[in-house]
């Protein structure tokens, strides 16, 4: 079956491939890009308006390797939008391991909190936060860092003590969206010794497992299911054998109210996805991310995957790191595995803060 209508709907991740390595910078001034020594090398950056088909959302992923800061210098930074921050191991084994020693400062006091485990640090609007700094790294193959923020670009506004050393051509280099403070609202990049007053926006991703191992928790199935309309809970439906190994799950309540619903796992089983329901629709939009595992080779995706898509049950074959933008109303799925040579990652984003799904004959 020839699929036509929807394909413009799959993306490639290499379309919003960003090679830091290859950017050349002054090593005596930070760019306008800010790109620390603990920055991943290589970034994966999708936006609503270039990527999304208009989603309200931008999203970026990046393996990250070196020690140091992440942005050079001109740390801390806001947002007049909600972000969160995921910090995920790449141990498809597990989805507790993290293999590094991260620290982030929130809030204009400049808390500094330090963890070692995969975790969830969630932004509303306006907060301050930076610099993030990798302290050591345990693991060879380094971490993985999403970044889920609910607007179609980003826009930023630096607050850190390089941003006074900035040229005026520094600024005018700079990607649109990305603002500096006024000469007196820069804010020292000097951490705080106090902390407690942001730890309930820094979270333990293991505290939302929903599948660990290819078994369900029941405690966070009740949860999550707690949260959603009657009618989306749908009878007979259960994992399938291309399920999850492991995946977490979050809310818009987990997220403080973001108008988000997220999901993050991996997978190494050949098969369907879900058994006893196929397509589904959402009253909002949504995007399914497929990513590779081997840092060494990430447009490797090591696996092919059939998704159905639209009212016509259009075939599409996945078999490289990809995006699929699910506007709202479309049915998607079922998925199935066709083959898996290493494990790979999904990740999904829901534009509700409750998961509301209906079936699709």
């Amino acid at each position: 079956m020839e699929s036509r209508n929807y394909a413009h709907l799959i993306k490639p991740l290499s379309v919003g491939t960003v090679n830091w390595d290859d950017v050349k910078k002054d090593p005596g001034q930070p760019g306008p890009l800010a790109i620390g020594p603990g920055n991943a090398g290589r970034e994966i950056r999708l936006t609503g308006r270039d990527h999304l088909e208009g989603m309200n959302l931008n999203i970026s992923w990046g393996v990250h390797t070196e020690l140091g800061e992440w942005h050079g210098g001109l740390d801390p930074h806001t947002h007049p939008y909600p972000e969160c921050l995921l910090f995920s191991g790449l141990d498809t084994a597990s989805a507790k391991y993290l293999g590094a020693e991260i620290s982030i400062c929130l809030g204009e006091e400049l808390q500094t909190y330090t963890f070692n485990e995969p975790t969830l640090v969630v932004i509303p609007a306006g907060t301050l936060h930076g610099p993030i700094t990798t302290d050591r790294m345990y693991s060879p193959k380094g971490f993985g860092f999403w970044a889920v923020e609910m607007n179609p670009v980003p826009e930023m506004t630096w607050m850190g003590e390089g941003v006074s050393g900035l040229t005026a051509e520094q600024r005018d280099a700079a990607p649109k969206g990305m603002h500096f403070a006024a000469a007196d609202k820069i804010l020292p990049n000097k951490p705080s010794e106090d902390t407690g007053k942001y730890a309930y926006l820094v979270k333990p991703l293991k505290s939302f497992l929903l599948v660990e191992r290819g078994k369900v928790n029941p405690a966070r199935l009740e949860q999550v299911q707690s949260e959603r309309r009657e009618e989306s809970r749908r009878a007979g439906e259960k994992p399938g054998p291309g399920s999850a190994d492991h995946m977490i799950w979050l809310t818009g309540k987990d997220l403080e109210g973001m108008n988000a619903t997220i999901a993050w796992g991996f997978c190494s089983q050949a098969g369907i996805s879900r058994r006893g329901v196929g397509a589904h629709v959402h009253p909002v939009d949504e995007v399914l991310v497929y990513l590779g595992m081997d840092p060494h080779n990430p447009d490797n995706l090591g696996a092919e995957i059939e998704v159905d898509l639209g009212r016509e049950h259009e075939r599409h074959l996945i078999n490289e790191p990809a995006a699929i933008v699910c506007p709202a109303g479309m049915p998607h799925m079922p998925s199935v595995t066709r083959w898996v040579d290493r494990p790979y990652a999904f990740f999904a984003v829901c534009l509700s803060g409750e998961h509301k799904a209906e079936s699709f004959d």
